[in-house]
């Protein structure tokens, strides 16, 4: 089993790839509002070299963003699960975009049994 975290900077596309996922077999994703590094020194007009180039990314995109954590089975339901992500948000290594990550998972416990 995997632990699939997708930080998602452009919101919008949230429902779209839960949606996604619905249709690949995931049964749940749990989705939590956070805030970015960035957005929390923009916020407290910290004086650091590297704010410049935050600041222009951050100026058009929310407020918050959103993780989503997500346990998945099988090692092709994931990479199915990436695909969905990068359909919807492009190329994560483009500024604004978000970060997603994965991880293999010792331990689980309470997912529903499948057939």
């Amino acid at each position: 089993m995997y632990l699939l975290v997708n930080v998602l900077e452009q919101t919008q596309h949230l429902s779209g790839i839960l949606e996604g996922f619905a249709r690949i077999g995931i049964q749940g994703s749990t989705v939590l509002d956070s805030t970015g590094m960035g957005r929390v020194l923009m916020k407290t007009s910290a004086s650091l070299p590297v704010m410049e180039q935050i600041n222009k990314v951050l100026k058009d995109l929310e407020t918050s963003n959103k993780i989503m954590l997500t346990v998945i089975r099988e090692k092709v339901v994931l990479e199915q699960a990436v695909d969905v992500i990068r359909s919807f948000c492009g190329d994560l290594n483009e500024p604004g975009k978000g970060i997603l990550f994965a991880f293999p998972l010792e331990l689980v416990e309470g997912l529903p049994q499948t057939d």
